[in-house]
């Protein structure tokens, strides 16, 4: 690394517990996991499970070769990479643990405790190759032996993966930047437009929001949702969107639309739509779509949510929360041939993750700290009362980056030690906290001098209200006319002005042919959305 690159000493704490694992793998920040053989997935109570081929002892000490049914591995896990020789596994509290032998490190099959405040991390997913990851704070590290090294970068980074060779990250104003770790130069997939040297991070594509890798190849999606691709392709070809191509292709290329997720592994390549739909092109090893090579993407699945691959078998998560495996036969659930299993039902019950068309944003919104980490999950629960308070409260927290207590004091009132609302006396300190706090600020009332009904659904023009409140509390100018909806009559009189707002800023939209469906619930997701909107609006950052 050149001088640029500031080594630091972090502080390794050693901590033995159970053994139980989510699933996540070549860059991908997610709940279910494939490794050398090996599947991994989280379920919704937050318990990691594993089994397949045990040849490294990644699912656990004294387990036998080939793990057949799955096996509890550890708790509290939100995402995990895996490889062929160890595991990175990020828990809900934030805390970063491995086992295995990841980038020069001693072997351990006991989870071990590496640091605090880890968002995402990522690993080449065949051997022991680098490690790269990023925290809470927003800062790039990259780690090859025991001693990480911080990446100089003047925006907070959001997003890491890499595939040994090329390294990438995106930071919090969506550009695409990378790297390459071989003096002799890059093979195309860094998309900087030439093979040579790379050796200092160098922007590559703007408004950018998810990457994957091989390691020839990279797959790039867009905020609008289109995929772009670069690298060597397969067998010297190169699916351009219509057609094969001569590769390499050097700088990204615009391949298709509509994208919300993709992986590649070995010159193959898959994407989920958005419409749910799983497409796959490429080399089709072990022919688990039957066939050779696939020059043009050809529809695999439906109702799939996401996909990660490791050596040789796809591991799939669908919307109804089951899990899918298929290829060759080691990571395979109940495999019957050694090779090309269509793809088959695993498990039930997956950790549940945002819709489709929300999972940027409530990501994003998760990531600056919007979502306490209680809510990341039950993403379409319709949001209650208490539940938006601390929302808004955390967002102005977050936007001051000062506690609420320290805010509402400087503006020389207090959060009142008592509470005439007698319903609320039973719930945990902090969203009696976050309700008084909100009272006080104005974002919401009482639904009775006595009662505030925590618990209670809110519908989309309250929703509207609470947000135009924050912003107000906040310093925003509100002042707004409520634009000409079909369901004008539908809206409250009282909400119109608070409408008016979220719509001409952008934060609340409607929900097609001309209708805000005021009285319609709120989802949670809904919720994390236009918060992350409220706050990029304070904040001055495009959305």
């Amino acid at each position: 690394m050149k001088k640029n690159i500031i080594v630091i000493t972090l502080l390794i704490l050693l901590t033995t517990i159970n053994f139980q694992q989510p699933a996540y793998a070549m860059g991908e920040s997610s709940y279910i996991a494939a490794g050398w053989g090996t599947t991994f997935y989280i379920t919704k109570d937050g318990n990691l499970w594993g089994y397949g081929k045990n040849d490294q002892g990644l699912l656990g000490s004294g387990v036998a070769d080939y793990v057949e049914e799955p096996i509890k591995l550890l708790s509290d896990v939100k995402t995990v990479t895996a490889n062929r020789y160890a595991v990175f596994a990020i828990k809900k509290d934030g805390t970063l643990w491995y086992w295995g032998r990841p980038a020069g490190m001693k072997k351990t099959l006991e989870p071990t405790k590496f640091m605090d405040d880890v968002v995402m991390i990522s690993m080449d997913e065949y051997y022991n190759g680098p490690v790269l990851f990023c925290t809470g704070e927003g800062k790039l590290y990259y780690l090859s032996d025991e001693t990480p090294e911080l990446i100089s970068h003047s925006e907070k980074v959001k997003f890491v993966v890499t595939n040994g060779s090329e390294n990438f990250f995106i930071n919090e104003k969506d550009e695409l930047w990378g790297w390459c770790v071989n003096k002799n130069g890059t093979n195309g997939s860094l998309g900087v437009g030439y093979t040579g040297p790379v050796l200092n991070p160098v922007k590559i594509l703007e408004d950018v929001q998810y990457v994957a890798c091989d390691n020839t190849n990279s797959m790039i999606i867009r905020k609008d949702k289109s995929l772009w691709m670069c690298g060597s392709g397969h067998d010297g070809k190169f699916y351009d969107g219509s057609k094969e191509i001569d590769a390499p292709v050097l700088t990204p290329l615009k391949i298709m639309d509509n994208v919300i997720h993709a992986a590649a592994q070995n010159n193959h390549f898959f994407v989920v739509k958005s419409d749910n739909t799983l497409w796959a092109w490429g080399n089709n090893d072990n022919k688990s779509l039957g066939g050779g090579h696939l020059s043009s993407p050809i529809k695999w699945a439906t109702g799939v949510n996401s996909i990660t691959v490791g050596y040789q078998h796809k591991v799939v998560a669908k919307t109804d929360n089951t899990l899918w495996t298929g290829g060759r036969k080691d990571g395979v659930y109940h495999a019957t041939e050694n090779f090309q299993n269509e793809l088959r039902q695993t498990a039930t019950g997956l950790i549940d993750s945002p819709a489709t068309w929300a999972l940027a944003e409530v990501r994003e919104a998760e990531y600056r700290k919007l979502v306490p980490p209680s809510m990341q999950s039950d993403y379409s629960k319709i949001v209650s009362r208490s539940e938006f308070c601390t929302l808004a409260i955390t967002c102005i927290e977050q936007i001051n980056e000062m506690t609420i207590e320290n805010f509402i004091k400087a503006k020389n009132i207090d959060i009142p030690g008592n509470t005439s609302f007698v319903d609320i006396g039973m719930m945990p300190e902090r969203a009696r906290k976050d309700i008084m706090a909100a009272q006080v600020l104005d974002i919401v009332a009482g639904t009775s001098a006595t009662t505030f009904e925590p618990n209670n659904p809110i519908t989309r023009e309250q929703a509207a209200k609470m947000l135009t409140a924050t912003a107000k509390v906040l310093g925003n100018n509100v002042d707004s006319i409520v634009p000409n909806f079909a369901d004008q009559d539908m809206i409250s009189e009282w909400a119109k002005p608070y409408i008016g707002y979220v719509f001409s800023e952008k934060i609340m939209s409607g929900v097609g042919q001309n209708r805000f469906d005021p009285r319609g619930g709120y989802q949670r997701q809904q919720a994390y959305m236009t918060l992350l909107r409220l706050y990029k609006n304070i904040k001055g950052i495009e959305f």
